[in-house]
């Protein structure tokens, strides 16, 4: 598949009107990083290396640094995102951005990694595989690759009102997708309060601010591809990883995380 190709069944644009409009780093955003790197502490960033693919807003490696991160490369695709990102991260002299898809990403220009991470971005890719193999062979002998994704398990009740949105708003302008999640937000900020729900992620939003939850209802309208893998299928992809070790966890109770560590 060629890039043009690979951007058009991706959504790297909409994505970037996201992160343009919602580029502000909330300190709540910590918390919500630490839940989806589950037993990957923030704290186990301290001294490391570390290279963010898909970084967005430069959210998740602000949160790196401010842990002792030694250095953090993100990289993306989107020209509002790569902006907002070198915006977030310009008070940080080991930061640095650079425009890289996912399915190029290559050792020998970019260097390896005590930890290269993918949080929220796999599940959205045109060619997940091909990305994946790419990731892994940027992790340095001894380091990890720590995946963050959508799982079937936990959204099953949601999952056919969130594709029903999905498929709205992946196919409209994003301006329009934009004021609909705006009013969709304005309904479901209530029921979340009142509604007693019994996944530990849709709970948790109850604690977030209005802004944060209209770009989470925002972000699940925007992407053309949205996969939510099961156990089995996460297995399966971290088992393609040769000479790792893959460790898979439940989080949120709607989705996972993976640490894979690459034999030294």
């Amino acid at each position: 598949m060629s890039d043009n190709q690979r951007q058009q069944a991706g959504s790297p644009d909409r994505f970037g009107y996201e992160w343009s409009t919602y580029s502000q780093i909330l300190p709540e955003s910590r918390g919500q990083l630490q839940r989806w790197l589950g037993p990957t502490t923030l704290e186990s960033f301290k001294g490391k290396s570390v290279m963010d693919v898909g970084c967005g807003m430069g959210r998740n490696p602000y949160w790196y640094l401010q842990a002792g991160a030694a250095s953090v490369l993100g990289v993306d695709v989107d020209d509002g995102s790569l902006a907002a990102a070198r915006q977030n991260l310009a008070a940080f002299s080991n930061a640095r951005v650079e425009k890289v898809s996912a399915h190029d990403l290559d050792p020998a220009a970019l260097g390896t990694f005590d930890r290269v991470t993918c949080l929220g971005v796999l599940h959205h890719l045109a060619e997940h595989e091909t990305a994946l193999q790419r990731m892994w062979s940027c992790v340095a002998p001894g380091g990890d690759l720590v995946l963050w994704c959508y799982a079937r398990e936990g959204n099953r009740l949601m999952l056919p009102a969130i594709q029903a949105f999905r498929a709205l708003g992946s196919r409209m302008p994003i301006q329009v997708t934009h004021a609909i999640a705006k009013g969709v937000t304005a309904v479901a900020w209530p029921a979340f309060h009142v509604i007693p729900f019994r996944t530990d992620y849709y709970r948790y939003l109850r604690t977030l601010s209005f802004k944060n939850v209209e770009s989470i209802i925002f972000d699940q309208m925007l992407p053309h591809i949205a996969h939510y893998w099961t156990r089995a299928d996460m297995e399966r992809l971290c088992a393609q990883l040769a000479g790792g070790t893959p460790h898979i966890e439940f989080v949120q109770g709607n989705s996972w995380h993976a640490t894979i560590t690459k034999r030294a």
